[in-house]
């Protein structure tokens, strides 16, 4: 198990913007990655209403299943546990989750199910004492792009990433967390 807060920003981009982005910081095709983020949820939605995310994240040579719980604007406190290729088969296969500690707190909230999946295509960059992800997410029949910026401190982080995007003359744009973008567009489709 590992515990960590993570520090991010995130803006929705073009794929114009996407590709400005990728040119400026000379981001190439081989640098990509895929992992795909299965969401899990309650009947009674338990992680959606606590406004949280449960996810398992499969990615080319490890499975992490992760809890993330909200703590201020920016901030998020997230647990994860790896699990064997088995573990994450029988989750995928069966819907049975290994024992953490984390699911204690939802035993009597009824059984979890997958809420939905996002496929997305992620490159990684060192920038000024974070990281920046560059994200191409694919989900319910439709695709987005995204630049994260992930580092250790709220207020030179916020200013660090907003400096970026408007010396790119990028808009700062809105961006939700993943879960939320493929829920509120499956009820979008559900009208």
């Amino acid at each position: 198990m590992h515990t960590e807060k993570e520090i991010e920003f995130k803006n929705l981009l073009t794929k114009d913007e996407f590709k400005l982005l990728l040119t400026h910081f000379q981001i190439v095709e081989d640098d990509f990655y895929t992992q795909t983020n299965y969401y899990f949820d309650t009947p009674s939605n338990y992680f959606k209403d606590n406004k949280m995310g449960f996810r398992l994240r499969v990615m080319p040579h490890k499975n992490e299943l992760t809890l993330k719980v909200p703590e201020k604007e920016h901030i998020m406190n997230e647990t994860t546990y790896l699990l064997t290729d088995q573990e994450k088969e029988e989750i995928l296969c069966n819907l049975r989750f290994p024992n953490v500690p984390i699911l204690e707190q939802i035993k009597n909230e009824g059984s979890l199910t997958c809420i939905g999946s996002m496929q997305t295509n992620r490159a990684k960059k060192t920038f000024e004492n974070g990281i920046l992800f560059f994200d191409h997410s694919l989900y319910s029949q439709t695709e987005d792009f995204e630049v994260e910026y992930e580092c250790n401190d709220v207020e030179n982080g916020k200013k660090v990433f907003q400096d970026l995007l408007e010396s790119l003359h990028i808009p700062i744009r809105y961006a939700d967390k993943k879960i939320a973008r493929l829920i509120n567009y499956n009820h979008t489709l559900k009208g």
